[in-house]
């Protein structure tokens, strides 16, 4: 006689094979139906549960919803997408975000990576690449596209091997570091520390030079996927 699956084993299987949800919002019609076109062709992988122009639509979108993923423009008429991350956080806590920018600015990463955003992926890459965003951020991972290699080393996308790197800094470098990523300047950092600003700035340069980072967004990223930051 033939065994019958379990009930458990049975939603395990469809909650597996279940499609990605998926909210897009962008103010540019013609983008947002380019979007949603796609996704629909992938397979019936993508589940495109609903769309928005602006922020005030995108949230209550998502509050009713719950998309587990959210493809959202930075560039917004109400406001920047970046500051609505927080707002989504908010009402959707297991919606994953990714931001779209046509404009690449290390001060653009750097926000990207502070509000808490899992993904940041220029309009100007390829399909394939946009893909592969939507792929890795619906599946728990964070990804940061190629063009942002100016501003963030790549070695430091990996949760594992920066946490790892962390063993090399010093208790007060910690301290400087999770400082420098949240936006304070070496002057406030010194207030806070009680030290000066000529050690604030050692202390910074040691860090470039431990990590192997160019630039402030290198730190952020690093702090951010060494778990030294919170999002948001």
């Amino acid at each position: 006689m033939k065994s019958q699956p379990s009930q458990a084993s049975s939603e395990r299987s469809r909650s597996e094979s279940r499609a990605t949800s998926i909210a897009v919002v962008d103010d540019h019609r013609f983008m947002r139906d380019l979007i949603m076109s796609m996704l629909r062709r992938q397979d019936g992988r993508y589940d495109v549960v609903g769309e928005a122009a602006d922020i005030r639509t995108a949230v209550a979108l998502c509050e009713k919803t719950k998309p587990d993923l959210l493809v959202l423009d930075i560039n917004l008429p109400d406001g920047s997408g970046i500051d609505a991350v927080p707002r989504v956080q908010e009402v959707a806590p297991q919606t994953r975000i990714l931001l779209c920018t046509a404009d690449v600015s290390e001060s653009r990463v750097v926000e990207a990576l502070r509000s808490g955003a899992q993904g940041f992926v220029e309009k100007t890459n390829t399909w394939d690449a946009f893909v592969e965003a939507v792929d890795r951020v619906a599946a728990g991972q964070h990804y940061f596209s190629a063009e942002s290699a100016p501003f963030i080393d790549a070695r430091y996308h990996g949760v594992e091997r920066a946490t790892a790197s962390t063993a090399a800094l010093s208790p007060r470098e910690k301290e400087v570091l999770q400082l420098v990523a949240t936006g304070q300047t070496s002057k406030e950092i010194a207030q806070k520390l009680g030290i000066s600003v000529g050690t604030v700035d050692v202390h910074r340069a040691n860090l470039m030079k431990k990590l192997h980072l160019r630039n402030v967004a290198g730190l952020v990223a690093f702090a951010f996927q060494a778990r030294l930051m919170a999002p948001g």
